[in-house]
């Protein structure tokens, strides 16, 4: 198996998201391309990394392929990749994981293979009464902000709204941050009925580390559902996280 992917970067900013939420995954590699599919201990948040084959400039995949790694060691390693590095993914013959940033030089690492079996986990629908596409550097900026004020965060847009309002309060103090189609925030929105959840901000704090791999950002929610988060990555590929509601 050798796969070879033009901007590591990308990788950099999705896996370094990821690890903040899942300590050990497997992906799983066919003639489909890369995916990985797992959800955090707690159960709260669950992540869906996929980059189709047809994204990477080589693809040699003879067999299907499940590699098990521990996330926080395979960030620590593209953390060093840099714009313009390109990535090279392969599995050794010792059963390793060699991973190789190459630019301006060569930097190659390996990683042990982990005997985990790829998780297979049901799909996840439920009634999006509000969806929109924003900036992922605006979500990530609007959570930054937010996380100074509460614990948590409250998505709520009006039935047939063009708005979509970021609420958080504590004892001390409350804010609140709208963004609309009118002001030019939401690239794209669909409103069918009122949507009102809340949720930890710690998980999205971690989640919006990977706003740099992506262009466009897709929301999705409803009354007290999770949120559904996409990153559309270059080449086809997303990342998407579900993150559950909070009750209290």
């Amino acid at each position: 198996m050798r796969l070879k992917f033009r901007e590591a970067t990308v990788w950099k900013y999705a896996i370094v998201a990821i690890s903040k939420i899942i300590e050990e995954a497997s992906f799983k590699i066919n003639e489909e391309g890369v995916r990985l599919r797992a959800m955090d201990p707690s159960g709260v948040a669950l992540v869906d990394f996929y980059i189709p084959h047809n994204a990477f400039y080589e693809f040699d995949v003879s067999n299907e392929v499940n590699i098990g790694v521990n996330m926080d060691e395979l960030a620590k390693v593209l953390r060093r990749a840099r714009k313009g590095d390109e990535l090279v993914l392969e599995m050794t013959q010792l059963g390793k994981l060699g991973v190789y940033l190459e630019g301006r030089g060569s930097r190659r690492f390996m990683l042990p293979s982990i005997e985990l079996s790829y998780q297979e986990i049901p799909e996840i629908s439920f009634e999006e009464s509000f969806k929109c596409k924003i900036l992922p550097k605006l979500f990530k900026d609007i959570v930054k902000e937010l996380e100074a004020i509460s614990d948590a965060i409250e998505l709520y847009a009006p039935e047939n709204s063009d708005a979509l309002y970021f609420k958080a309060e504590s004892e001390i103090a409350e804010a609140e941050i709208v963004l609309s189609s009118a002001s030019g925030a939401l690239i794209e929105y669909e409103s069918t009925k009122e949507a009102r959840s809340k949720y930890t901000i710690d998980y999205l704090s971690d989640i919006v580390t990977a706003s740099q791999a992506a262009e466009t950002l897709s929301l999705g929610f409803g009354n007290e559902t999770p949120l559904k988060m996409i990153y559309e990555l270059p080449g086809g590929g997303t990342l998407q996280f579900y993150v559950a509601p909070r009750t209290d």
